[in-house]
């Protein structure tokens, strides 16, 4: 057989799986409760509303049928545009660029800003899939350490002072700053005025990803940091994903009229335009006026699964064991004492008690997070939670037996 592997290029060397992904195949056995996967609760798609879109849909109009302009469908982008509007972000239709879900939306950044070797401050731990976007353009990744107030803007500002006394500059910094994935915390008000203030001063541009931060659980939103950018330099992106359905792919950036188009520039060169089906569909169901009160029932839906998920690790898991508290989102974060590997226990968790997690060392940069677990509770119901908890706590607790 031809050995392929020759013919490469040397950026395959720097693109890496995901171990979220790979955990999926560990969950096929329908007696594993779950707590792998970030996915939305599948039972609360609002399906009425998209049956009745889809039915009404090309009773006059075959466009959803047909290829779409790059940027994506005028009227949707001016509806994200009076979207940020009402968020405190002052948007013309020129500010929106239309995306396959804001995975592409990091990809394309990523692809217009990025040369081999130039250095990105990411959150330690961070999202996987913006890492790998990141990793996939060669860019060397600096990670900053978090706690439950979202980055140590302290210790970034001693690791730039010292990178710039080395001659190096980061491009940008990725940050997930409302109810981040993996962790879970938010990113605190004197935190996100810090960040702007240190990009400022040593020049480098805000990848603001706000995936969740429609899903709060009863607290007021804190403002996006690109409601207090006066130069440009924060790229904001959002998506429907989690707010309506993640099969229609459908996310977006806002940024200057001069970086949309350098993005529509990178877009045409990968897909040509994103699924006008998809932005159809996105775009009545933004024009019925039931999104927002759809978001509110999620919020329900979430708040409950995450209470359970909260009161079942406060019954069950060992004081050895500390974790996150979040008040939105998808996810907890665990840590466990640092003798135990959580991707070595894994395989015991499945086979011995059926419950399946991420490990966290996958969301680190540096090669730590070993003894760390992100749990999605999402998509279980609550009793599943409780249930999968109990099932995780005894694997724990049976590990840190053995090691007295």
């Amino acid at each position: 057989m031809l050995q392929m592997e020759r013919y490469y290029a040397e950026r395959v060397g720097d693109m890496q799986g995901s171990d979220i992904r790979d955990a999926f195949k560990l969950t096929e056995d329908t007696n594993v409760i779950s707590f792998a996967g970030g996915f939305p609760a599948a039972e609360a798609f609002p399906v009425p509303l998209i049956e009745e879109i889809m039915q009404s849909m090309f009773r006059h109009d075959y466009s959803g049928l047909q290829y779409g302009p790059t940027e994506g469908l005028e009227e949707l982008r001016r509806q994200i545009a009076l979207m940020m509007d009402a968020e405190g972000v002052p948007s013309e239709v020129e500010n929106i660029l239309v995306t396959n879900g804001s995975q592409q939306a990091l990809d394309l950044v990523s692809k217009i800003f990025l040369d081999p070797g130039d250095y990105v401050l990411v959150e330690q731990p961070g999202y996987v899939g913006g890492l790998n976007a990141i990793g996939n353009y060669q860019g060397r990744k600096v990670g900053i350490p978090m706690d439950d107030d979202g980055l140590r803007i302290d210790i970034m500002a001693n690791k730039l002072k010292d990178m710039a006394g080395k001659g190096q500059h980061p491009k940008f910094i990725y940050t997930v700053p409302n109810f981040q994935n993996p962790t879970g915390v938010t990113l605190s008000m004197e935190r996100r005025r810090g960040l702007l203030d240190l990009a400022r001063e040593y020049d480098f541009l805000i990848l603001e990803d706000n995936p969740y931060g429609n899903i709060s659980f009863g607290q007021e939103p804190l403002p996006h940091m690109k409601t207090m950018d006066e130069e440009g330099r924060v790229i904001y992106l959002g998506s429907f994903s989690k707010i309506l359905i993640p099969g229609a792919r459908i996310g977006w950036v806002v940024a200057s009229p001069v970086v949309i188009r350098q993005l529509t520039i990178a877009k045409q060169g990968t897909d040509l335009c994103s699924s006008s089906l998809g932005m159809k569909l996105v775009l009545e169901s933004v024009l019925s006026g039931k999104l927002d009160a759809h978001i509110e029932s999620l919020k329900v839906i979430y708040r409950r699964r995450r209470d359970a998920m909260l009161e079942a690790l406060a019954r069950y898991m060992p004081s050895e064991v500390r974790w996150t508290h979040p008040q939105g989102g998808f996810f907890v974060w665990l840590r466990l004492p640092s003798y135990i590997d959580t991707k070595a226990l894994l395989p015991f968790a499945l086979d011995e008690e059926k419950v399946a997690y991420v490990s966290g060392k996958g969301f680190h940069v540096d090669g730590t997070g070993h003894n760390t677990i992100r749990l999605a509770y999402s998509q279980a119901p609550e009793a599943h939670i409780t249930e999968g908890i109990h099932r995780l706590s005894k694997v724990i607790r049976r590990r840190i037996e053995t090691a007295m």
